[in-house]
């Protein structure tokens, strides 16, 4: 579920990217072509990992999202009826924990919660080292770092760790730098 998880970010495709933008579940009840279309790289690797269908619920109040549920089923199928309330209430749920916390809090999910920014802190850091490294705007240099890894079949953060790192470097072609040591 990570390595989706993680695909969904550097790509910036799937079900979970598409309920977060669009502030409601999106449900994918059977990986097929029509699906496969939507989210190639997506579908792939969930046929692969044995998925059957995924349910996506943003994790919003007030007109602000914090997060997404996403659920993953063996089966092809949509859920039944008291799943799916079962989920609107976990989601409900999710989201007022989120909430509350108490983010400078190291004990519980707060904690948590400062590894997952930290985690997505060094990726836009490096967006903004390869935004100056090539003199592009720092999207268009995300954008870069995804294609990147994804091309790679290494994890985004993996890239951004580099890139901050300076074992990576992006010039009119990507450039491993050794360790300078």
């Amino acid at each position: 579920m990570a390595a989706l998880e993680d695909l969904q970010y550097t790509t910036g495709e799937g079900p979970c990217r598409d309920a977060f933008e669009l502030r409601q579940p999106v449900f994918v009840e059977q990986l097929d072509e029509g699906a496969s279309t939507r989210w190639p790289a997506f579908i792939d690797l969930a046929v692969t990992a044995g998925i059957g269908s995924v349910f996506a619920y943003p994790l919003s109040t007030n007109g602000a999202t914090v997060g997404v549920l996403t659920l993953y089923q063996d089966e092809r199928g949509p859920l039944n009826t008291e799943q799916h309330a079962d989920s609107l209430v976990v989601a409900e749920v999710l989201t007022q924990t989120v909430l509350s916390l108490d983010a400078s809090s190291t004990n519980g999910l707060g904690g948590s919660l400062d590894d997952a920014v930290a985690y997505r802190a060094q990726i836009h850091q490096a967006s903004g080292m390869v935004a100056v490294q090539l003199g592009v705007p720092t999207w268009d240099a995300l954008a870069r770092i995804r294609a990147h890894a994804f091309a790679s079949g290494v994890p985004i953060t993996v890239v951004a760790a580099d890139v901050v790192g300076r074992r990576l470097r992006f010039n009119d072609h990507v450039e491993e730098i050794g360790d300078e040591s």
